[in-house]
């Protein structure tokens, strides 16, 4: 994911939520892939929980919202395209419009996803299908694409400031300062994703209380094996203006284990171009 263009159980946070997050995937594509869309929205949905205002004070051109109306349903088309042919740039999504709401938080209210045509079939078939269009439907919600609306990265892009996702950084990650940032793979994968080594080789060192590395977080720019969606994630979501659960009850869905390792380490795929609004 890389390019910007684009304007490109459970424990509860906030239960002041005034609207709940529904997803409407519009995908226009063969059959046989409708269920990994299906699924990345059950998740998604699962997991944040609402917002923390959500008022509409602000649309932008092409929001599906007015002045006034709370904003419940992020409406999201999804097609297949040729982008770069086999491996390479997997798939690319960000915010098509978004909304100001009264507490200040820039929302995504209208979002594209688009998937490498010459990927999809391989992808579905070692299923790792599942794990990429969960990654760009974060785009489309938001992750990386409406950082810099919400004033949660620092001047030079490569560290996470939203108080949130700080905290878990520190207490969750044992680390000190704030959540770095991806500064390599182009335009689209440095700035929108969380850091780890160029291609995803290698593991990083940073681990979670529950001992995984931040290579394998479902957010950061390189597609790996074995890939989970982190607190850190979903803080970093709080800190755009969601509410949200705990990630720790929902398993990612469709690694694709030893067959998408070595896809990786052969082609060092990129599965992700995140389009920031800007």
């Amino acid at each position: 994911m890389r390019t910007c263009g684009y304007l490109t159980l459970l424990f509860f946070f906030g239960s002041s939520a005034k609207a709940g997050v529904v997803i409407d995937i519009d995908y226009t594509g063969p059959t046989q892939y409708q269920s990994a869309f299906t699924n990345a929205a059950n998740t998604w949905e699962s997991l944040l929980l609402g917002y923390q205002d959500g008022v509409v004070q602000i649309p932008s051109s092409g929001s599906s919202y007015n002045v006034g109306q709370t904003v419940s349903t992020i409406f999201v088309t999804a097609n297949l395209a040729v982008n770069d042919g086999v491996g390479g740039i997997l798939g690319s999504a960000g915010p098509t419009a978004v909304a100001r709401d009264q507490s200040g938080f820039w929302l995504a209210t209208d979002s594209t996803m688009t998937f490498d045509s010459d990927d999809i079939d391989v992808l579905f078939n070692n299923g790792s299908l599942d794990s990429l269009i969960l990654h760009e439907l974060g785009h489309s919600l938001g992750f990386g694409t409406v950082w810099a609306l919400n004033g949660v990265t620092n001047l030079t892009g490569d560290e996470f400031i939203g108080a949130e996702a700080t905290a878990i950084w520190q207490s969750e990650f044992g680390q000190t300062g704030t959540p770095d940032i991806e500064t390599e793979g182009g335009p689209g994968t440095a700035g929108g994703h969380w850091n780890e080594n160029l291609d995803g080789s290698g593991l990083t060192g940073i681990t979670d209380s529950l001992g995984r590395d931040m290579r394998d977080e479902l957010m950061t720019g390189w597609l790996n094996p074995n890939s989970f969606i982190s607190e850190l994630t979903l803080a970093s979501f709080r800190d755009i203006g969601f509410t949200t659960a705990s990630a720790t009850a929902v398993p990612e869905p469709g690694t694709g284990g030893v067959l998408v390792a070595g896809l990786v380490a052969a082609m060092g795929w990129r599965r992700r171009r995140s389009q920031a609004v800007t």
